[in-house]
């Protein structure tokens, strides 16, 4: 298989077409490898002087492009049959990581459990989850609850939007509270894992929260 014989047609395979195709692959290298040893080892007994083995580099440096002819072919072969699959197969391709992110919130909320943990009893529900207190409106300018690790721009959006816009806030809050903020921003022990609480009592201790 040399390389000017690698397909040029780059219409859409069917999946039988790309099992055949590959068949077709493998058979051509096998043929190439054997042509490439055979010749090297006749050329080497023809060789006055010469022992029988092969030019080592040689044969090396041919079945490795003859590996590269059909490596490539494989690929175009893979990109053809991708080609021919409906758009809604690719759709995945397509989207972001945000969006995969927004994807599993919405789903996690919508299905009012963790795939990750077994869901509560409804009884355990009102023992371990409890709305913290939150504001309307800043109590006079908002404090960057970015400077709090694990918490970004997107989560800082969320929890304004909840009504928690200081540290002070954070800082109060009991383990039963904690718990409620997990499951309201479908992320299942962050806040205790990124020790929200503690970060948000050093940064009002060290004055960095807004003074009133």
């Amino acid at each position: 298989m040399k390389s000017q014989d690698l397909p040029q047609d780059n219409s859409p395979l069917s999946p039988w077409e790309y099992w055949r195709e590959s068949l077709s692959a493998w058979s051509d290298f096998s043929q190439r490898a054997a042509h490439i040893m055979t010749s090297q080892l006749g050329q080497s007994a023809a060789a006055p002087g010469r022992s029988v083995d092969p030019d080592a580099d040689t044969l090396a440096s041919e079945l490795l492009r003859s590996l590269s002819d059909l490596n490539l072919r494989h690929w175009q072969n893979t990109a053809r049959l991708l080609e021919s699959f409906p758009s809604w197969m690719n759709l995945p391709n397509t989207l972001t990581g945000s969006a995969l992110v927004d994807w599993y919130d919405n789903f996690y909320r919508a299905d009012g459990a963790s795939p990750l943990q077994p869901a509560h009893e409804a009884g355990d529900e009102a023992e371990t989850l409890s709305a913290p207190a939150t504001l309307i409106k800043p109590d006079g300018k908002a404090d960057d609850l970015t400077q709090i690790k694990g918490i970004g721009p997107k989560r800082s959006n969320q929890l304004n939007a909840l009504g928690i816009f200081h540290f002070r806030q954070i800082a109060g809050w009991t383990e039963a509270e904690t718990r409620w903020v997990d499951d309201y921003l479908a992320s299942p022990g962050r806040v205790s894992r990124d020790g929200w609480v503690q970060q948000a009592r050093l940064l009002t201790a060290n004055g960095s929260a807004t003074q009133h």
